[in-house]
């Protein structure tokens, strides 16, 4: 819940406010908007299907899910700091590409956290444990898309952009330091055996 609470609102972040970075950060016309502004889903919706078929590749290649599925998130995550460099770059095309890393390396994410509750947990647990880490982001992410028109308009879209960059690291290492070893956690029964 933690993880996600950390991790989501970059996703949201892009998909709220992107077009509206174009326009006012890089002078994009909505013409501009229009012919560019969808590359970057494009790149998401790739890191979408390549984050379960990467882990799956390596789970299939023998290795176990907690390794596949951390060093895929752990890949995706070291990816998502690319709009800090996106916030810097010079050139918008550039910029634009580099937000592509990010949601790319958003979906990737996701797609392997979001399968952890039915790793760790029995289907009796799953739909409750997910449904506590979609609590933790959405409430953060409508806190950080709240407070981005405030600093916008405040000072720029660049320390949004460098905070979010570094949200995604920090997530997966709160992920990894809480959960542990990913491995079903036996439910106790109501008679309190496990």
């Amino acid at each position: 819940m933690l993880s996600r609470f950390l991790t989501d609102p970059v996703w949201w972040l892009y998909i709220t406010w992107l077009p509206k970075y174009l326009a006012d950060a890089r002078g994009f016309s909505l013409v501009k908007i229009g012919l560019f502004a969808w590359v970057p889903y494009v790149a998401a919706d790739i890191g979408s299907l390549s984050g379960g078929l990467m882990s799956g590749y390596l789970i299939g290649r023998g290795w176990s899910v907690d390794r596949s599925r951390k060093l895929v998130i752990l890949i995706a995550a070291l990816l998502m700091p690319a709009g800090i460099l996106a916030a810097f770059a010079h050139n918008a095309m550039v910029a634009l590409a580099l937000i592509g890393v990010v949601l790319f390396g958003f979906q990737v994410w996701i797609n392997n956290v979001q399968t952890l509750p039915s790793d760790f947990f029995s289907d009796k647990a799953v739909a409750s444990v997910a449904g506590l880490g979609g609590t933790g982001a959405g409430t953060s992410s409508m806190i950080f898309i709240l407070s981005t028109g405030w600093i916008v308009d405040h000072f720029s879209y660049v320390p949004v952009l460098v905070t979010a960059g570094l949200l995604a690291p920090l997530g997966t290492i709160i992920l990894f330091a809480l959960s542990g070893p990913i491995e079903r956690i036996p439910l106790r029964t109501e008679s309190g055996s496990a």
